[in-house]
Parts: C-alpha cells; sequence; structure tokens
C-alpha cells in the first residue's frame, strides 16, 4: 500500500486529522490521478460495506457452548515419573566425588600443630552451695508443675471429645 493509498484510507474512514484531511482534499482538487484513485478506493469501500454483513450468533449460542464444555471430559494433569536409578546415580557421583576430594585433603594434609592444654581445677564443693541447690530445686519444682498441667489438661480434652 502507497502512502497516497493511506491517505485516502485514511481519510474515507475519518482517521486523519484536521490538517491531513485539509491536505487530502487539496490534493483531491488539483491532482486528476489521485482523484482517480480516491473514487476507485470509494467503490472498493461500497463494495465492502454492501457484500459484509455481520453475522449475529444466536440467543442460545453462549448456552450451547456452555453445555458442550460441561461434556466434555476435564484434561488429566501430566504426572513425570522419573527413574529412581538415576537419582540414586547423581547421588552416589556427588558422594563419591566428595569423599574422594575428603581423602584427598586429609591424604596430603600435613598435622604440625600445637594444641594448648587447657588445665582447669574446678572445685565442684564451692560451686554447689545451699542457696543454688534450693533455687535450682525450685525451678525444677515450677517446671514439673508446668508439665503437669498441661498433661492433665491434654486427657480432659480427650475424655470430653469422647462424651460427645
Amino acid at each position: 500500500m502507497t502512502k497516497q493509498e493511506e491517505q485516502l484510507w485514511n481519510y474515507i474512514d475519518g482517521f486523519c486529522s484536521s490538517a491531513e484531511k485539509a491536505e487530502v482534499e487539496e490534493k483531491l482538487a488539483t491532482d486528476q490521478v489521485f482523484q482517480q484513485l480516491y473514487m476507485q478506493l470509494l467503490e472498493v469501500n461500497e463494495q465492502l460495506n454492501i457484500h459484509l454483513e455481520i453475522d449475529e450468533p444466536s440467543m442460545s449460542f453462549t448456552r450451547n457452548v456452555m453445555e458442550q464444555v460441561q461434556h466434555q471430559i476435564a484434561p488429566i494433569t501430566l504426572k513425570t515419573k522419573v527413574d529412581k536409578k538415576i537419582i540414586y546415580a547423581i547421588g552416589g557421583f556427588f558422594s563419591i566425588t566428595l569423599l574422594g576430594l575428603l581423602v584427598y585433603a586429609f591424604a596430603t594434609a600435613e598435622y604440625k600443630m600445637k594444641v594448648p592444654v587447657v588445665s582447669i581445677n574446678l572445685d565442684i564443693a564451692t560451686l554447689i552451695s545451699p542457696t543454688f541447690l534450693m533455687a535450682f530445686l525450685f525451678i525444677n519444682a515450677a517446671l514439673l508443675l508446668i508439665y503437669l498441667d498441661s498433661f492433665l489438661r491434654k486427657g480432659m480434652k480427650k475424655t470430653q471429645k469422647k462424651g460427645e
């Protein structure tokens, strides 16, 4: 499609701006070839308007389509199976590779490191005082009561559900 044809189609369809419309009208008044092309395009446009009728679907079109869709079997989701041998082979390969690297690292390592010896003298008798022992027993007694309470509450809930 040439630029002139495009301008004329926009003019015929009414899609051009006012400046383009003035330009096309000026060309139509002065140029004979442009005017002949305009007449040809007008004839084509009239023939298209005459022969093309917009078909409307029937009133029950939507209902008929929806009924057909309901009668079709729903597609099943595709389930792919991966062979477990492949997974084991890949896992084995990586395990052997990591094991080989670990063996190589230990085989080539030099163990020339001095470990400092730490001596700790703990006197347990001084750490355990009567106050410490009483606090320890009090905390344990509180924890025991909390556990016993939760245990009994669970038992009560189970018996209430059975009774209903």
